[in-house]
């Protein structure tokens, strides 16, 4: 029938206190080295995050407004990473639609908007371009590719990637020399949100917001 009485009902509140295993720092608290790395982290983790110079914090308000991104996005992603942000990657399907003409040519077709955006960003784009938003192409037709975009987008791009996951990111941006660290995607909704932290991009923007400040009431 067990125990009619519950022991631990009836504990003492300092029982657990005299039970426990003493530290060996001082006053019993944790050793000197414990306390020394929980001073070093405290310290570099409040001058990491301590307001930045003014000339320093207008700096980044202007590499942020050229990206189309807000101060807290650009200082949040240098926190995180240690890297400053200088480019994005827009996947195909959010840029643009890829069809057959009717002699059979690639056509290119911006989005609505999405080229006035383009044409407002200030600094390294790339497109990511999914194997299955684009009608079967050759390798040569592939290696022109890049001429159509930037005839539709004003020479704004500067390479073109194919797949549909992180690594085929990875592999765009390493193949034009530019650290992960640096890039942020630009995408809708929670497909490209994974997409995203799956190429370890420190920043996923979604595109409604994206250069916001430039866009008009209409």
């Amino acid at each position: 029938m067990g125990d009619r009485f519950d022991r631990l009902g009836v504990r003492h509140a300092n029982v657990e206190a005299l039970l426990r295993r003493p530290g060996i720092g001082h006053n019993n608290g944790p050793t000197f080295d414990m306390s020394w790395e929980a001073w070093v982290w405290r310290r570099a983790s409040a001058k990491a995050w301590k307001a930045p110079k003014p000339e320093v914090a207008m700096l980044r308000l202007k590499r942020a407004e050229r990206l189309g991104i807000t101060y807290k996005e650009l200082t949040s992603a240098l926190m995180d990473s240690g890297a400053h942000l200088g480019a994005a990657v827009l996947p195909l399907s959010l840029a643009a639609r890829v069809r057959r003409g009717p002699n059979r040519e690639i056509v290119v077709e911006p989005r609505n908007s999405i080229a006035d955006l383009v044409a407002k960003f200030r600094g390294r784009l790339f497109i990511l371009g999914d194997l299955d938003a684009v009608p079967a192409m050759s390798e040569a037709e592939r290696a022109e590719f890049l001429l159509l975009l930037n005839h539709a987008f004003d020479g704004k791009v500067e390479a073109v990637g194919w797949g549909h996951d992180g690594p085929a990111i990875r592999s765009m941006l390493k193949a034009n020399a530019l650290p992960h660290q640096e890039a942020f995607l630009v995408g809708s909704g929670i497909g490209h949100r994974v997409l995203g932290e799956s190429a370890g991009l420190p920043l996923t923007k979604d595109i409604d917001s994206w250069l916001a400040s430039g866009k008009s009431s209409s």
